[in-house]
């Protein structure tokens, strides 16, 4: 383990950098793995074990830059960059092959929180039937890329999707002050992280009097033959490879918060026997840009999950000091 630290400042601080270049190796790593059923298990689920599975690496370099733009009697802006990035490497294994822990998986050369599993490769079309009845498939049906291209559909036909962590990351905040306003605008950004989307699965295409469908979901029929999603009623058909629809890139770009706010003069707060009296308007989540167009209308930032979704939130108030 190593880790080389920076800390500069220039033009009498107006520019401040911290820079830290680090690896992590580590050994006898714990992750809870499930026993096979055999030997015994509740409901649906296994009992588990904890075990040391093996060795990891981790490389990477954060840094952040802090700029007094402009320092004046009336107006000031301050800017704050972030920029993190980490490669995860799983060293060693005690296995052979891919160990799976939850929807991950521990791979030899991949990060550790690696998706591993059947890659979508679209939907069978009307003109694709002769191909996909050497799976047993017809048009309508999740076509799955077949890795070995021997016609059968197995985990030798499993693909590395991705990993749950980013490439990178990155945030920017600005300050600005104009007499007595005040405006902060603050970014992030993650780029290369791959998510296992809930809202993506809630479309099933089961034909079921028992489980409602999604309304406007972009399923195939014959008039929809570049749709993502399967055709109403083969869900129950395709079980084993339908999951595959929820895997995608979960790049994007938001602004997470702004506010603006303004603080009374302090003549007119003590006339309301108040020593600082500030009004401010604060939204939140405003704006998103996502790089894969299946995530449009949801937000990466928690990474595939729907138990505690991000809104957009516009907040007024008040800060009262008396």
């Amino acid at each position: 383990m190593w880790d080389i630290g920076l800390d500069l400042g220039l033009f009498k601080d107006r520019l401040s950098l911290t820079l830290d270049w680090y690896r992590t190796d580590t050994k006898d790593i714990l992750f809870e793995k499930s026993l096979p059923y055999a030997i015994g298990g509740y409901a649906s689920s296994a009992f588990t074990i904890w075990s040391n599975v093996g060795e990891t690496r981790n490389r990477g370099l954060e840094l952040a830059i802090t700029s007094h733009n402009f320092t004046g009697p009336d107006f000031t802006w301050d800017t704050t960059l972030t920029f993190s990035t980490n490669k995860e490497e799983v060293i060693k294994t005690t296995s052979d092959g891919p160990l799976q822990f939850g929807d991950y998986y521990l791979i030899k050369g991949q990060p550790i929180n690696t998706y591993y599993g059947y890659k979508y490769a679209g939907i069978w079309g009307t003109d694709e039937a002769e191909e996909a009845a050497k799976y047993d498939q017809v048009p309508g049906q999740v076509r799955i890329a077949d890795k070995d291209g021997n016609g059968t559909l197995n985990t030798d036909d499993y693909y590395v999707l991705g990993s749950a962590t980013p490439k990178w990351s990155g945030s920017l905040l600005n300050n600005f002050t104009y007499k007595n306003f005040d405006l902060s605008v603050f970014a992030m950004a993650r780029y290369g992280q791959t998510i296992n989307s809930d809202l993506l699965g809630y479309y099933t295409a089961e034909q079921s009097v028992t489980t409602n469908q999604l309304a406007g979901a972009d399923y195939w029929t014959e008039n929809n033959q570049g749709a993502y999603y399967p055709a109403p009623g083969t869900g129950s058909e395709q079980s084993t490879v339908i999951s595959a629809l929820r895997v995608r890139d979960g790049s994007f770009i938001k602004v997470k918060n702004i506010t603006l706010g303004y603080t009374f003069p302090v003549n007119i707060s003590r006339k309301a026997l108040m020593e600082k009296c500030r009004i401010y308007a604060t939204a939140y989540n405003p704006f998103i840009y996502v790089k894969d167009k299946q995530l449009k209308g949801t937000d990466p930032e928690t990474n595939g999950s729907d138990a505690f979704p991000t809104f957009r939130q516009f907040v007024f108030g008040v800060n009262l000091t008396f």
